[in-house]
């Protein structure tokens, strides 16, 4: 683990969070901007696992779009702990193949799969105990939709469904939440939308896919490619952008 420093006593530690943890210096305050694209990824690919041995909760976001990764740890600043690799697509595709999720699994399908790690901070003990009522990751009742949480929850399980022909549309993968139709639903009627649900995702007309997008503002890096509405062409140039090719390359 890289060593940082702390922005109280500008001393550098190994294990930051474990400075912070033991009170020597306070818990770095996380602004409202840091705390929307944490919500929205939360209710996507981000978690955060069951602490052991009496440890604090921390933020996990594993990704395969490393581009966006570094964006996110960026944007983060010390709250985060940088981009480290989890699964190379070699392991990934023979894991696969040793399960049977994917018997015929090759290694040029699939991507290197990274991962960023947060430091300790309360606002994840706070998150872990709303989020995670019985040890299942679930959506508060309470939660509300805002620009920022959609558009980070839309970079993790949404797509557009580009075909061949037509006007594209936004889709959003809800399979953790299937059971609660009538509050997703609920959700985005609350913020002027009025999707549909079919196989466990919500599905956006064209007319509200582009007010949709237009509402998220600006993509992230690593993710304009699913803001490319307006042309199919353009769509795909940007995909293969953000994902490198399966071959392994060190982290710099």
């Amino acid at each position: 683990m890289r060593m940082a420093t702390c922005p109280s006593c500008n001393e550098q530690f190994e294990r930051l969070g474990l400075h912070w943890w033991h009170g020597t210096c306070p818990y770095p305050d996380i602004d409202r901007e840091r705390r929307e694209i944490l919500t929205g990824l939360l209710m996507g690919d981000g978690s955060i696992p069951r602490p052991s041995d009496g440890n604090s909760p921390v933020f996990r976001l594993p990704m395969t779009n490393r581009r966006f990764l570094r964006w996110f740890d960026d944007r983060m600043g010390i709250l985060t702990t940088g981009v480290s690799m989890k699964k190379t697509a070699t392991e990934l595709a023979e894991n696969n193949r040793k399960t049977g999720f994917s018997p015929d699994a090759k290694t040029e399908n699939y991507h290197d799969m990274h991962t960023v790690w947060s430091r300790t901070n309360p606002f994840f003990e706070n998150l872990r105990r709303g989020w995670y009522p019985d040890g299942s990751k679930r959506f508060p009742d309470d939660l509300a939709l805002t620009p920022e949480r959609v558009k980070f929850w839309y970079v993790s399980d949404g797509y557009l469904d580009i075909g061949r022909w037509g006007r594209t549309r936004v889709e959003v993968k809800v399979r953790n939440e299937s059971d609660r139709l009538d509050f997703l639903i609920s959700l985005f009627r609350d913020v002027g939308f009025d999707p549909t649900f079919r196989r466990n995702e919500l599905r956006f007309t064209c007319d509200d896919t582009e007010a949709l997008i237009e509402w998220m503002g600006d993509p992230p890096a690593g993710f304009e490619y699913k803001w490319a509405i307006d042309s199919r062409e353009r769509y795909r140039t940007l995909k293969e952008r953000a994902y490198e090719k399966h071959t392994t390359r060190t982290i710099e």
